[in-house]
Order: C-alpha cells, then sequence, then structure tokens
C-alpha cells in the first residue's frame, strides 16, 4: 500500500477509489506516510499502521523506531509509547555542565545557588518526623536532626518548595518514607509533584522493634513523584524492590540506604551524564550511586560528621569543599 501511493502519486484520487476500494482520506494517508518514509527505510516485517506511528518524526528517530520495533516485536500501541518517549525528551532542557559538588549546610539556603530547570532527578532521604533513634546495640548513634514531626515537616515543604523550581520539567522524583510518615509527606510532595505508584523496598532482614506485639518489619517506602512527565529507562519493573541493607558492621549513619538501591532508582529515571540532586544526602550513597553510574550530582548536608564521611567516601573520585557559612563552593572532577 505505501509503494501503490507513491507509485500512482500526480493520478486522480477517483483511480486510486476505483483500484483500491478505499475511502479517499485514507488513500491521503497512505500517500503522506509513503512521502515521508522513503522506501529502502521501510521494513518488510511491520505493518503499515507501524510506519504511520513514526512518519511524523526525523528521518534517524524513525529508523531507531522502526529497528527497536523489529528487534522487539512491538505491537502498534507499544511503539506509540516508546515514540511518546522520545517525544518527551525532545522537550526536555538541554542539560546544564555542573560540576559535581557536596555541600555542608542548611539546605533551604544552599539550595538557592543551584539554576533553576539544571536538576534532572531528586533522590532524597529527609528526616521522617519521628524523633528516630537508633535501636542498634553495637553503634550508637545520636539523634537525627529536624525529626520532630513540626520540624520534618516544615522542612521538606521549603525543601521541595525550592528544589522544584531547580528540577527541570519531565523528571523524576523519589523520596524516601516510613510507614508512620507516608501520610504527611504524601501530601507535601503533592503540592509541588505528581505522585506516581511507591516503591517498597524489602530487606534481606527485619527490624527489631516490638518483638511480641507486632510483625517484623521487612520493607521501607520510596515515594514516587513527576515533575511533567518522563519515562522510566529499561523495561516496565514491578515496584517490588529487593536490595540488602547495609551491613551493619559499616553503618555508618542511622538511616543509611545501600549504594545500588541508589544505583537502581538513578538508572530506571535519568540518562548519562545528567545531574542527580539529594538535599539530605546523609554520608552520600547517592552521590556515590550518581559517580559509578556517571551521572553528576549535587550532594547537601547539615551535619559536619556526617558531611565528613561523605567527603571521604568520595574522596578518591572528587575533592570535596567545606563552604564558609552558606557560600556554594564547587568541587570539579
Amino acid at each position: 500500500m505505501l509503494n501503490f501511493g507513491e507509485k500512482h502519486y500526480g493520478k486522480m484520487y477517483q483511480n486510486w477509489l476505483d483500484k483500491t476500494g478505499l475511502d479517499i482520506q485514507t488513500l491521503r494517508n497512505d500517500k503522506w506516510v509513503a512521502s515521508n518514509i522513503e522506501l529502502p527505510r521501510r521494513r518488510d516485517n511491520l505493518s503499515f499502521d507501524h510506519h504511520k506511528e513514526v512518519a511524523s518524526l526525523e528521518p534517524p528517530k524513525q529508523d531507531k523506531l522502526l529497528d527497536q520495533a523489529e528487534k522487539e516485536n512491538l505491537t502498534r500501541e507499544q511503539l506509540r509509547a516508546e515514540k511518546q518517549n522520545i517525544v518527551l525528551e525532545s522537550h526536555r532542557e538541554s542539560t546544564l555542565v555542573i560540576d559535581p559538588a557536596l555541600w555542608l549546610g542548611d539546605c533551604i539556603k544552599l539550595l538557592k545557588n543551584i539554576p533553576d530547570s539544571s536538576v534532572d532527578c531528586i533522590i532524597t532521604d529527609p528526616p521522617y518526623g519521628i524523633n528516630y533513634q537508633s535501636d542498634h546495640r553495637l553503634l550508637a548513634f545520636t539523634p537525627m536532626t529536624n525529626d520532630t514531626k513540626e520540624e520534618a515537616q516544615e522542612l521538606l515543604d521549603k525543601a521541595l518548595a525550592t528544589s522544584s523550581q531547580k528540577l527541570k520539567d519531565g523528571s523524576h522524583v523519589f523520596i524516601f518514607t516510613s510507614w508512620q510518615s507516608i501520610g504527611w509527606m504524601q501530601e507535601t510532595i503533592a503540592k509541588y509533584f505528581t505522585l506516581k505508584t511507591p516503591l517498597v523496598w524489602v530487606k534481606n532482614n527485619w527490624n527489631p522493634g516490638d518483638l511480641e506485639g507486632a510483625f517484623a518489619s521487612r520493607c521501607e517506602i520510596i515515594l514516587h513523584a513527576h515533575k511533567g512527565r518522563r519515562h522510566l529507562f529499561g523495561e516496565r519493573d514491578d515496584n517490588i524492590k529487593y536490595f540488602n541493607r547495609v551491613p551493619e558492621n559499616t553503618l555508618v549513619h542511622p538511616a543509611e540506604k545501600p549504594v545500588p538501591l541508589f544505583e537502581y532508582l538513578i538508572e530506571k529515571a535519568t540518562a548519562p551524564g545528567e545531574t542527580i540532586l539529594d538535599m539530605f544526602m546523609g554520608t552520600g550513597p547517592a552521590c556515590q550511586a550518581a559517580k559509578n553510574k556517571g551521572r553528576k550530582y549535587i550532594g547537601i548536608e547539615i551535619e559536619k560528621k556526617y558531611f565528613d564521611i561523605a567527603t571521604m567516601r568520595l574522596a578518591n573520585l572528587l575533592p570535596s569543599f567545606e563552604p564558609e557559612s552558606d557560600q556554594v563552593h564547587h568541587a570539579t572532577l
């Protein structure tokens, strides 16, 4: 049919109608598709509808999608979804060149130094507002900063109000939470972003807690949101994620999360060279994961002892600087 429209271009539409039995609008569509996809680039084992889906794109994008449709045996609907992803990506603002950096100080003040629409993804683990005190008998951690409910709510609201301006349209947001805090945290996040299906991180062991009166806790919750809309890279996964906890003998922060978990989120949500923001970085596992996966990053931490650990953690990869007061110092590779 594609060939017919091209070979008979210039003849009367009535002749086409007589020969094909199709209506005039269908023939016009056929001709449009044929004129936008040259004969050598058509795929014999893909339908006309497959070609029609990509006909509006530039030739390199047509070839990429048609190759993918052949290789992965995509349906028309699946091809349409892939095309939409390409269109969305083309509308995202170009990535600014941002030097990776670790900053010590109040994130509410330091976030203002980041250029607007320069961050590609937010992944962060803020205080949950539960006055968390580690119950590790072998490790003594002091109570976390800003962890009363009132402090945590105000802090997260202000942090998201500013960081939402720094995040590009068409970007992902991942924020860790607990079952005690999920309600108010969802309400706060929804003020600035569109909530999606949350993730459940299943750990390889459980917290002690109430040994006789409660079920053992083996999971934590990661709230997922969008600013605008962006696809997830790779295959579609379910929202249950299995990653080991940080071993107790290497734990240096009471709420430390494993680097492989951050690596997974970063690869699903961003492309290489893009910038990750973690404004509650703790000891820097998200920044470490970003570096491991070829992304830029900005990490902010208010407690010096954890900032120092993050600095040492990345010492072989990145020179980090402690800003005086709230002045920003960029660390470059």
